[in-house]
């Protein structure tokens, strides 16, 4: 065991080990923060595109089913109506009494405008239930660990390579490299830094406009 004069000092700032430098464990988390996102981003966004094509088309088939039934109960009570039939083969105008007309369309215009609300009332409870849906979608994409005795756990590349890469440098090396890319930069023609200069006075180059993203699928126009 290492005692405290042997403890290496922090990374980040060089303070001593003991009392215990946060700066480690706030730049390993921001580490973290950015692994996560090299390695995560990619595939939750292909899980999140799924799993919302998916809940989409249950909520759009939902819709169709309820308005399906519910239209169907709509042009039952209009054929059980007395004179829907003649009013039907005559357009609207059949040879019976004014009096009879007048009630008959207004039957049918009280009927149109329940069967409208109740379409309404159908997209809007199928619309509330994306919550559920998405949790159940959610809930079928599988995340699988690796072992913790598989040889690429237990040894990975850069153990296997004994540590000797670009993220453990001999310092030694590195600081000769430096003086001697500073032994390049001085040796620099001048013609050279003016080419450098005009490239650096460019203008930057341009920001790529954002995507717009959708809402909700919309259900079919016949059901609008």
């Amino acid at each position: 065991m290492m005692d405290a004069g042997t403890q290496p000092n922090c990374a980040i700032c060089n303070a001593p080990a003991y009392p215990e430098c946060p700066c480690e464990s706030e730049r390993l988390q921001i580490a973290v923060k950015q692994a996560e996102q090299r390695a995560m981003d990619e595939k939750l966004a292909q899980t999140r595109d799924w799993v919302i094509e998916h809940a989409r088309q249950h909520i759009l088939n939902q819709f169709k089913q309820l308005t399906s039934t519910r239209t169907a109960a709509h042009a039952a009570y209009l054929n059980s109506l007395p004179n829907y039939s003649i009013y039907m083969q005559y357009s609207g105008h059949p040879p019976i009494h004014p009096m009879y007309v007048d009630n008959l369309q207004r039957q049918i215009a009280e009927a149109h405008a329940e069967l409208k609300r109740g379409i309404d009332a159908d997209w809007r409870a199928s619309v509330l239930r994306y919550p559920e849906v998405l949790d159940y979608f959610y809930g079928l994409v599988e995340l699988r660990l690796p072992s913790d005795r598989s040889p690429r756990v237990v040894e990975p590349p850069f153990a296997a390579a004994g540590y000797r890469d670009s993220g453990f440098m001999d310092h030694s090396r590195l600081g000769k490299e430096k003086k001697k890319k500073r032994r390049d930069s001085v040796s620099m023609p001048r013609d050279m830094h003016a080419v450098v200069g005009r490239v650096m006075r460019g203008p930057p180059p341009a920001v790529p406009t954002p995507p717009i993203g959708g809402g909700f699928s919309r259900p079919p126009a016949m059901y609008q």
